[in-house]
């Protein structure tokens, strides 16, 4: 059975060959190798999180020491594409200029359009093009997913939970986007933001991804339901653990401005602790931090010292073990025999014990 890094290296290999494939058809078509090259750099870097699930989901139920079915490698590359995609849209709706420590799709289209001296805005462009990038992502995604249906023994199920996942991505992005606008009162705050969290990202970073590996191992309806809800608890803990990230992260390791999610003014589960938990003083810096994308470094590091000194960081960083506490309960008393818990086991902690 190959390692996870093993594992990882294999999909990034296959990547390329499936984005080439699903443009396979439109190759000779002038501009097209624009739209090639930006598929490749959306699809670069990252740590295969998804495609490693949906592994060790597989690995879990199976509880096989041989190296997984194509099938298995199928549905990761399926995965990381369409990570690729939610990512490419997601810059463009936070305005973000980076992605892992280089261009967004959008900036880079901007910038080939200014090289290029074409006609028009730049900026529009760059979004445009981005938007229609991300479009072809997620149809490549799933042809990808459809593909490996051939080799599953309940496709329609499996095919069924795909679509479930890209589904409640797109409606999780849009209650985000409402979130983000709305006069929210922090103190009560918390349940709507995480519902947010569990619908845009908590089940598709990790709940489907496991279930799908699973799926494709014969795993039965109890081990299923039991897995998701360890994926959800473990999911929420990943994208709190990545909130926390976005503010205290290290720029090297993240490869996102430090205090990118302050000045981006995200409401997260964080910064209704911070206004909760903040003296007066250190809110009012905050608030001129929040949402300020032109806020100095001085102002950012004031800010995050102060969520560190104050007891924001400690109190997020608890919610954080909680729920991923709640997730290795459940894994505890499920059905899966000793090399499968241990492989959950294993993947429960690199989620939240991350620098990046």
């Amino acid at each position: 059975m190959p390692t996870e890094q093993q594992f990882s290296a294999q999909i990034d290999e296959l990547l390329p060959r499936a984005w080439q494939s699903g443009l396979q058809p439109w190759r000779d078509l002038e501009g097209i190798a624009e739209l090639f090259q930006g598929g490749l750099a959306a699809l670069s870097g990252g740590k295969r999180t998804r495609a490693r699930l949906a592994y060790t989901g597989w690995a879990a139920i199976s509880g096989t020491l041989t190296s997984p079915p194509k099938q298995v490698f199928d549905l990761g590359v399926a995965l990381e594409i369409y990570q690729a995609s939610a990512l490419v849209h997601d810059d463009i709706i936070d305005n973000s200029p980076l992605r892992r420590g280089k261009d967004a799709a959008h900036i880079s289209f901007s910038k080939q359009h200014l090289r290029e001296k074409r006609q028009g805005n730049s900026a529009e462009y760059g979004s445009y093009a981005a938007i229609l990038l991300g479009d072809l992502l997620l149809a490549v995604a799933d042809q990808c997913a459809f593909e490996v249906t051939s080799a599953c023994e309940n496709a329609d199920a499996f095919f069924a939970n795909w679509t479930e996942m890209t589904r409640e991505v797109a409606a999780g992005q849009y209650l985000d986007l409402r979130l983000e606008t709305d006069e929210l009162d922090p103190a009560t705050a918390r349940e709507r933001i995480l519902t947010v969290v569990r619908h845009k990202s908590g089940r598709y970073s990790v709940a489907h991804p496991l279930t799908l590996g699973a799926r494709l191992a014969g795993a039965n309806a109890e081990q299923l339901k039991t897995l998701f809800a360890i994926g959800e608890y473990w999911g929420i803990a990943f994208q709190l653990c990545d909130d926390e990230l976005g503010v205290f992260g290290n720029p090297n390791q993240t490869g996102k401005p430090a205090g990118g999610d302050l000045t981006e003014g995200k409401k997260t589960v964080l910064w209704s602790l911070a206004e909760q938990l903040l003296s007066d003083c250190a809110r009012k810096e905050l608030h001129e931090v929040f949402g300020n994308r032109a806020a100095t470094a001085t102002q950012i590091s004031a800010v995050t010292e102060a969520l560190k000194q104050q007891g924001v960081k400690e109190r997020h960083r608890q919610l954080i073990s909680e729920y991923a506490a709640k997730g290795d309960a459940l894994l505890a008393s499920g059905d899966f025999d000793t090399p499968g818990r241990e492989a959950l086991s294993r993947l429960g902690r690199a989620l939240v014990e991350r620098e990046s």
